[in-house]
C-alpha cells in the first residue's frame, strides 16, 4: 500500500513569510513555536503510521498465502484427484477449524488496520489546522494564498470514511476472510468433497457469508465512531444547585425560618457556609436545612433555565446530562424514633412532588411508589466495602429500589421543564478528580462519557473539570468571585444562561 502523498502532510521544514522580509525567517512566537514542533512530529507519525498499514497488510496476505501453499504441497503428493480430496477429507475437523481460526484472525488483523488508518487520517486533520493557522497569519492575500496552497488546511478532511481510496483494501480483506471462513465450515460439517456440490452442505454453513458485508459494516461504525464520538462527545454536563436553582435565597429563608437566623443572600460568599465563621451559620444549622425535605422539594428554578437548556438540547442536539450531589437525608445522628420520622417525611414530600407534576402515567407513579419503598431508607452517597454484613441486601434495594431523594430530584426536574438524558445523584467524595478514587463523580463520569462542556457554580469543580472537558462555563455566583485559584483559560465566566447559550453556538 502506497501513501497517500496528494493529501497529507509534507516533510519539509514549516516557516511563515516575514513581513518585513523578502525570505521566510523561523517562528521565534513560544506559541508558534510549538505548532511548528508539533507539526514536524505529527507529519513524521503519519508516515511512520502508513508503513505499519503496509507492513501489516503484507504480514496478512502472508497469513492467507500458507494455508494454499500447504494444501498444494499435500495435494501434491498424491496424482489421484479423488485420492487427494479424500485425504483433505479425512483432516477435515483439523483443517476446517485452521481455516475457521485463520479467517477469524484475518477480520482482527482488518480491525487493526482500520483503526491504524483512522489514525493517519487523525494525524492528516491535525496537519491540516496547524497549517490553516499559518496561513491566517500570513500577510499574503487570499488570491495568492489559494494559488501557492494545494494541500488542504481543513480540519475536518480528510473524510474518516474512504470510499474510493480504503474501501479496495477492506474488501480484499473481506474475499479473503469470507473465502477461509466458508471453506472451514464446510469441512467442519462433514461435507464430502469428491463430487462436492453448493447444495451438499448443510443450510447452516452458507450463513458465514454474512462475514463479507461485516467487514465493510464495522469499518463503517469505525470510521461513523472517529467522526462523532471519538476523543469527546456531543454533550453537556449541568450542576443542578446554583446553575439550575436559586439556592441561595431558599437556603436563606428556610435558615430563618428553622433556625431563627437571618443572612442576606448576597453575602454568601463562601461554600459551605460554616467555613466563614464571620457569618454566624454553624454546620449543625445547614444540617437543619438540608435535612428538611421541603428544602429540596420546593427549590425555586433559575428564570429562564429550562428554556436555554431545550434550546441547547434541541436546536444543537446536545446530549444533556445533569448532576448533582445530594447525600441528604442524613440520619446518622438521631435516635430510631426520629429516623423513622425522618424518613416518612422525606418518603411523604417525594410522592407529594411526583403527584403534583402532571406529566408521569398512573404506570410510572405506582412503580415509583414501589421503588421508594423497596429503596434504600436515606441517600447513602459512601461507597464503603460491598462485603460488610447486610452488603447484599443493600446493594439490592439500591439498584431495584429508589431514595427519596433520586424521586425529589427527578420530579423537580420534570416539574419545572428541565429536559434531560441522564440524571446522576452522585456517590462517593464530590471532589476528588483523580480516576484512581472510583468515586462514581462528575468528574469520573465526564472522563468516562467525553463531555465535552459543562455548566458549574463552583470554581474549584470548574478548574478541575477544565482538563476533562473542552469547555466549562462558570455561572457567576457570589462564592465563586474570589480568586482562590487562577482559572484555565477554558472556564468561561457567565453571568446567565443567554451567555452559555451564545457561548455554545459561537463554538460549535
Amino acid at each position: 500500500m502506497k501513501a497517500e502523498r496528494s493529501s497529507n502532510p509534507q516533510r519539509s521544514k514549516l516557516v511563515v513569510p516575514s513581513p518585513d522580509s523578502s525570505g521566510p525567517s523561523p517562528i521565534t512566537d513560544e506559541f508558534h513555536t510549538y505548532l511548528i514542533t508539533e507539526y514536524e512530529n505529527i507529519a513524521e507519525a503519519h508516515f511512520r503510521t502508513i508503513e505499519a498499514i503496509s507492513s501489516f497488510f503484507r504480514y496478512y496476505l502472508l497469513i492467507m498465502s500458507v494455508p494454499i501453499a500447504l494444501l498444494s504441497g499435500f495435494i501434491g503428493l498424491s496424482s489421484d484427484t479423488e485420492e487427494r480430496l479424500a485425504a483433505i477429507d479425512d483432516l477435515g475437523v483439523v483443517l476446517g477449524a485452521a481455516l475457521t481460526l485463520i479467517s477469524i484472525v484475518g477480520f482482527t488483523v482488518m480491525l487493526y488496520v482500520v483503526n491504524l488508518r483512522m489514525d493517519v487520517i487523525l494525524y492528516a486533520r491535525t496537519v491540516n489546522a496547524i497549517r490553516k493557522h499559518f496561513y491566517d497569519q500570513a500577510e499574503i492575500g487570499i488570491e495568492e494564498k489559494l494559488r501557492t496552497r494545494v494541500l488542504p488546511q481543513t480540519p475536518s478532511q480528510p473524510a474518516y470514511e474512504e470510499r474510493v481510496y480504503f474501501l479496495p483494501v477492506i474488501l480484499s480483506f473481506a474475499l479473503l476472510d469470507t473465502f477461509y471462513l466458508l471453506s472451514g465450515l464446510v469441512l467442519l460439517s462433514g461435507t464430502a468433497l469428491v463430487d462436492f456440490s453448493l447444495g451438499a452442505p448443510p443450510g447452516w454453513v452458507w450463513a458465514g457469508a454474512v462475514l463479507f458485508p461485516a467487514h465493510y459494516e464495522a469499518y463503517r461504525r469505525y470510521a461513523k465512531h472517529r467522526e462523532h464520538a471519538y476523543l469527546r462527545s456531543y454533550s453537556i454536563g449541568v450542576d443542578i444547585d446554583g446553575v439550575l436553582n436559586k439556592h441561595r435565597q431558599h437556603f436563606s429563608r428556610l435558615l430563618q425560618d428553622k433556625v431563627g437566623k437571618h443572612l442576606d443572600p448576597d453575602n454568601i460568599t463562601t461554600i459551605p457556609l460554616h467555613d466563614d465563621p464571620g457569618q454566624g451559620v454553624t454546620r449543625e444549622d445547614e444540617r437543619v436545612v438540608f435535612n428538611s425535605a421541603e428544602y429540596w422539594a420546593d427549590m425555586p428554578p433559575l428564570e429562564g433555565a429550562a428554556e436555554y437548556l431545550a434550546r441547547l438540547k434541541n436546536a444543537f442536539r446536545l446530549k444533556v446530562h445533569i448532576f448533582s450531589h445530594r447525600a441528604w437525608p442524613d440520619l446518622t445522628a438521631v435516635d430510631s424514633r426520629q429516623r423513622a420520622e425522618t424518613t416518612t417525611r422525606w418518603r411523604e414530600a417525594a410522592l407529594a412532588l411526583q403527584d403534583a407534576d402532571g406529566d408521569p402515567s398512573w404506570l410510572s407513579r405506582l412503580l415509583n411508589r414501589a421503588r421508594l419503598w423497596l429503596g434504600p431508607l436515606e441517600s447513602n452517597n459512601s461507597l464503603g466495602s460491598r462485603w460488610r454484613p447486610g452488603a447484599l441486601v443493600s446493594w439490592a434495594r439500591s439498584k431495584l429500589g429508589t431514595s427519596p431523594m433520586s424521586l425529589i430530584t427527578r420530579a423537580w426536574l420534570s416539574k419545572h421543564g428541565y429536559p434531560y438524558d441522564r440524571l446522576t445523584v452522585e456517590q462517593g467524595n464530590e471532589n476528588v478528580s483523580d480516576p484512581e478514587g472510583h468515586f462514581r463523580n462528575r468528574f469520573y463520569i465526564a472522563r468516562e462519557r467525553k463531555i465535552r462542556f459543562f455548566v458549574e457554580d463552583d470554581a474549584e469543580k470548574a478548574a478541575k473539570l477544565a482538563f476533562i472537558c473542552d469547555v466549562v462555563f462558570l455561572l457567576e455566583q457570589p462564592y465563586n468571585q474570589k480568586p482562590v485559584l487562577t482559572l484555565p483559560n477554558n472556564v468561561l465566566r457567565c453571568r446567565n444562561w443567554d451567555e452559555i447559550y451564545k457561548q455554545v453556538r459561537r463554538l460549535l
